[in-house]
């Protein structure tokens, strides 16, 4: 038996109100697409950091002492994720955070106390290694410039790998 549609009360005019947001609807998906096909390279970096190590096949890294082997396997991870060199300089934690920040260096690996306040100053990445117990825990981590979200992403993801700790990405 042949399906019937059943004819409801006032069927043509509702169907002329419902058009218009019909038409509204798919103006507005439009308009979305057309957004977020001009969003081509996200995450951004603002100071082209992630570009700039790339262009210039360096990427400056700052150390307070020497790292330990988890460090230096994922700064080998970064050169090669970037083809670029690590230069290494080293100094006290509080004057390469201030390099960090002015964008005169890309990265440092420090120690950092588990409650650190230098996560407020810059994107910390996941520690790639732990040492101590209880309250005298100190992470290894690589800090870089806040705001550098594709550069961020980077060594987070890199950090990750070296750490045995699952990929975000």
């Amino acid at each position: 038996m042949a399906s019937r549609r059943i004819p409801l009360m006032n069927d043509a005019p509702a169907a002329r109100t419902i058009a218009p947001w019909r038409s509204a609807k798919i103006a507005l998906a439009a308009l979305a697409a057309l957004h977020v096909a001009g969003c081509d390279h996200f995450p951004q970096d603002p100071g082209s950091t992630l570009e700039t190590i790339r262009d210039q096949g360096v990427v400056r890294v700052g150390i307070e002492r020497p790292v330990p082997p988890e460090a230096a396997r994922l700064l080998q991870r970064i050169e090669r994720a970037t083809g670029a060199e690590a230069r290494i300089s080293q100094g006290g934690v509080e004057p390469l955070l201030a390099q960090l920040d002015a964008g005169e260096i890309d990265l440092l690996i420090a120690p950092f106390g588990k409650q650190t306040p230098w996560a407020t100053k810059a994107a910390l990445s996941p520690p790639v290694r732990v040492e101590g117990q209880g309250e005298d825990v100190t992470e290894w981590r690589a800090a870089m410039r806040s705001g550098e979200n594709r550069w961020i992403m980077l060594v987070e993801t890199e950090a990750r790998r070296v750490s045995g700790a699952p990929d975000a990405s």
